[in-house]
This record gives C-alpha cells, sequence and structure tokens, in this order.
C-alpha cells in the first residue's frame, strides 16, 4: 500500500426488504473488484448476526488513484445505481491501521 492508500469500513443499513437482492450485487461488486482491479487490495464483507440488514465493509485500496478508478467502474457503478433504493443508510469511515506492517488482502477462491 502507498502512503495516500485508503483503509475504510462501510457500514451500511440494507432495509430488509431488499436484503436478498442487495447480497447478489455486493457479492458480485465484491469479487469483481479483486479480480479485475489491483489496486483493491481488499473487499471483505460481513453481516452482522443478530441484525443481517447490517453490512460492514472491510475495504482496502493500493492508493487514492486506485479507489478513485474503482468508483469509477462500470461493475462499482452498477452496483452503486442497482442499490441506492435498497440502502437506509450508509456511513463511510476512513480509520488507521494499528500496525501498518499487517497487510491485509483478501483472495476470491474459484
Amino acid at each position: 500500500m502507498q502512503t495516500d492508500g485508503i483503509v475504510r469500513l462501510s457500514k451500511i443499513q440494507v432495509n430488509p426488504e431488499y436484503l436478498d437482492e442487495y447480497m447478489k450485487y455486493a457479492v458480485e461488486v465484491g469479487i469483481t473488484s479483486l479480480e479485475t482491479e489491483p489496486g483493491v487490495l481488499t473487499m471483505y464483507a460481513v453481516a452482522d448476526k443478530d441484525n443481517p440488514c447490517n453490512i460492514t465493509i472491510l475495504e482496502t485500496y493500493a492508493s487514492q488513484e486506485a479507489y478513485k478508478s474503482h468508483i469509477a467502474s462500470e461493475h462499482f457503478q452498477k452496483y452503486k445505481q442497482g442499490t441506492i433504493h435498497m440502502v437506509d443508510s450508509l456511513q463511510l469511515d476512513d480509520v488507521t491501521p494499528l500496525n501498518p506492517r499487517n497487510i491485509i488482502t483478501n483472495n476470491i477462491k474459484k
């Protein structure tokens, strides 16, 4: 990760009516981003066990440029436009790793 890299927690509250549909979009954009964008290091999405409509995604980007490229990508725009009516709230928290030597990456099993 470059010095201008991004580590972000995206906290999303999905309307229960759309949860299953939202999950399909979220999984697709995560897989496509990891498989096609070298600057996307992590897209790790989890659902709260007690309330699966509360989604948190750990996102890491190698640089600001990688992030800008990601949000301009066709697959991200498909996700964003396709789910905008499904999301009740969105909170984006940029965070600082406590141990910067601990590099997080995730891979998609094929």
